[in-house]
């Protein structure tokens, strides 16, 4: 009977190559935890994204609100009317100043938001929305942001999707209104805030809007 040697000549015993099997069992399930650390790594980063929408949506709800406030108070406490105030970074000394302590008492919004910081920035046309108040123009605060952003604003402010795209006219017209012809298409009628998805050749996008002045 033959009897195997190890190179230094001592007898191998029949338990010599039993510690192959754990090995390769630490293998295979160091191999299926790598396939699901893969996996996963796509799951993680679409999750990420989609936080950081909802997060600049409720962000900029609020911004809208905020500016909402700012016209409120130079409605009420200084008698302003539509149309008498100025809404303008430049202006902040006057009592119909938006952004003037003792006009609307608010700080210039941010354009951290927006689908492009520092390129995109707020606008502040006039337009009649339909259904909300009478035919007389709203004046409105506009700001360019992603579509997904976009999306979590609706689904947060009026519980629906974002509306098809259609050409709304020119946002960055301000002082001016929209005009009516594309007002009448508006696709979130009697909606006080929300996103829409523009397909005027000067603003194409998707844009938050926010009715600060409601006639």
């Amino acid at each position: 009977m033959m009897v195997t040697r190890n190179p230094s000549g001592q007898r191998l015993t029949m338990e010599a190559g039993i510690a192959i099997g754990p090995i390769l069992f630490i293998i295979a399930i160091l191999a299926i935890l790598a396939a699901a650390i893969a996996a996963g790594s796509g799951s993680f980063t679409a999750g990420t994204s989609q936080e950081s929408n909802r997060t600049k949506g409720a962000a900029l709800i609020q911004i809208g609100e905020n500016l909402k406030v700012g016209m409120d108070r130079m409605m009420m406490e200084n008698g302003i009317s539509y149309g008498a105030y100025t809404i303008n970074a430049l202006n902040t000394i006057n009592n119909n100043d938006l952004f003037s302590p003792t006009g609307g008492g608010i700080t210039i919004p941010s354009d951290a938001m927006s689908n492009t910081p520092g390129t995109d920035h707020w606008f502040y046309p006039t337009g009649a929305i339909p259904s909300l108040g009478t035919n007389a123009p709203e004046q409105l605060a506009i700001l360019k942001v992603g579509s997904g952003v976009c999306d979590e604003i609706n689904s947060k402010a009026n519980a629906m999707a974002t509306p098809t795209a259609v050409d709304l006219g020119d946002f960055s017209t301000t002082g001016s209104d929209i005009p009516i012809a594309n007002m009448n298409v508006w696709p979130l009628p009697g909606k006080p805030l929300g996103c829409v998805n523009n397909t005027n050749g000067t603003t194409t996008g998707t844009y938050f809007f926010q009715v600060l002045y409601i006639q």
